[in-house]
């Protein structure tokens, strides 16, 4: 029997020849799923009482496409967080992917699809850089990210050269801006990616098996999971999804400009943790990372609706991430206790 073979008691029954533990919906690591849903319908009732108006059908629709891209992300960051790993790269590597898109689509003169995939392929390279970098040089995620968040965005930059590129095919704009019926396809992409990514990390083997990496890297190694070859991949999967949270800003722009997307990374951690995911890995929970996202774009909205500068969104978000973050670590405390 292989390394990678050898079955984990966190997945399987022990006993040979019984059936497969059915998991329950939040994971095999109890996530505080609870906790951010209070917080989104406390938050919803206050809106309620202040603002009526909120709960309109088209200012809905507005929270949830602003939500719409950190649910893409948000997905590989729990990945990425889960495995005990942190990436500051995802600003560098959307404007990057989004540059060789444009170069590919508007400079070359490929089909739309080709520059997708070229997209695509671009974060995920980078992810894999990241990944292999480190685990190969075993330097901490932390530096290595937040150096090839300069890397990726300095190569954008020199490529644009100060300009803007616009113009992109129909169907670029389309995954941006369209709709289907009355939803907004990044909606419905942002929607999907969370159910792909709960069903993957929550009942795959994958899955599961991450959450052993990030707890306790040494028991896993132990128990035959290949962990390094774990590690690098969820920086894949993150890149590969901020490949795909860029065309979906450039189809709602019609625009990519590399000096853009400086919060995005910070935002997408935010909602991650607010969502419940431990900051030291061992504990994802995607369907947390949904209300997070959410709950974080319903106070931009509400900042604005209530009359208030748009600066007060970032004193609201930082209190609601300080307050969350305190609440879990009570809460962990009085687990150990």
């Amino acid at each position: 029997m292989s390394r990678e073979d050898t079955p984990l008691l966190t997945d399987e029954a022990a006993a040979p020849g019984a059936p497969p533990r059915v998991l329950p919906i939040t994971g095999p690591v109890p996530a505080p799923f609870l906790a951010p849903a209070l917080m989104v319908l406390i938050f919803g009732i206050v809106m309620a009482v202040f603002e009526p108006s909120f709960f309109a059908w088209g200012n809905l629709r507005s929270v949830l496409l602003d939500a719409a891209l950190y649910l893409v992300l948000g997905v590989g960051m729990t990945f990425v967080i889960t495995a005990r790993g942190i990436d500051l790269s995802i600003g560098g590597i959307i404007v990057f992917s989004g540059v060789v898109m444009s170069a590919v689509i508007l400079d070359l003169g490929m089909p739309a699809w080709v520059g997708m995939l070229a997209c695509l392929a671009a974060g995920a390279a980078c992810g894999l850089f990241n990944g292999l970098v480190i685990q190969k040089a075993k330097v901490p995620d932390l530096i290595v990210t937040l150096a090839s968040e300069f890397v990726f965005r300095g190569l954008a930059l020199i490529y644009a050269g100060g300009q803007i590129f616009y113009g992109f095919p129909e169907a670029i704009g389309w995954i941006g801006s369209g709709r289907a019926g009355p939803l907004p396809i990044p909606i419905i992409i942002g929607v999907l990616t969370i159910l792909a990514g709960h069903a993957f990390l929550t009942w795959h083997r994958y899955g599961v098996r991450l959450h052993a990496v990030g707890g306790d890297p040494v028991s896993a190694n132990q128990m035959g999971i290949d962990v390094p070859r774990y590690r690098v991949g969820v920086y894949v999967i993150m890149g590969l999804l901020a490949g795909l949270g860029s065309i979906i800003l450039a189809g709602r722009l019609d625009a990519v400009v590399a000096s853009g997307q400086e919060a995005v990374m910070l935002h997408t951690i935010a909602a991650v943790i607010v969502g419940g995911t431990r900051l030291f890995g061992g504990r994802g929970t995607i369907l947390g990372t949904l209300l997070g996202a959410v709950l974080l774009s319903m106070i931009g909205n509400a900042v604005v609706m209530l009359g208030f500068e748009s600066f007060w969104q970032l004193v609201a978000s930082g209190v609601v991430i300080i307050v969350t973050i305190a609440l879990y670590a009570h809460r962990e405390r009085s687990v150990l206790t």
